[in-house]
């Protein structure tokens, strides 16, 4: 049983706890998805077990629940943690942007690490596979409906803007 602290519509957060999966019409969670970017700009991705009840086979960024007691930023370190075995440095994590879902607010955050893949250990009963793309490589993978498009548009809206504008800048 999962224990989520509650939020409102308006994304604050109320008192009182509930098991996930028993939420109701007006009541909400947070979840963390997080972005993994390296020098070269490309994004790590991972690919979601063939038996997955949701989107077997799909790949997409690190992404889960919030448990209670953690903020987005624990929660995201944790994800990270546990799907990929990476250890996040809070300092290299940026919140990138938020949006609601049916039960839950999605809270995006993009960590800059340069992970090689052969040190990751994958969450065996989550993650089968993970690699390095380019953008460009994961929009053609969404187009091929093989791409979790969950949260990439706030990502790519955050990477058009700061990356393609401030840094070319500098």
């Amino acid at each position: 049983m999962e224990l989520v602290d509650l939020y409102d519509i308006h994304h604050n957060k109320v008192d009182g706890v509930k098991e996930k999966k028993s939420l109701v019409k007006g009541e909400f969670r947070l979840s963390s998805f997080i972005w993994v970017m390296n020098d070269k700009n490309e994004i790590l991705i991972q690919q979601r077990l063939k038996t997955a009840k949701k989107a077997p086979n799909m790949w997409g960024t690190t992404a889960g629940g919030v448990i209670s007691g953690e903020t987005s930023l624990q929660g995201a370190k944790r994800e990270l943690f546990e799907e990929l075995g990476i250890v996040a440095n809070e300092d290299d994590m940026r919140f990138i942007g938020s949006y609601m879902r049916v039960r839950d607010f999605v809270e995006i955050w993009l960590l800059k690490a340069n992970v090689d893949i052969r040190d990751l250990k994958l969450q065996e009963d989550e993650v089968q596979d993970a690699k390095w793309v380019s953008i460009s490589e994961f929009e053609k993978m969404l187009d091929q409906g093989i791409g979790i498009r969950s949260g990439y548009d706030i990502f790519k809206s955050y990477y058009d803007d700061y990356y393609m504008h401030y840094e070319n800048d500098n």
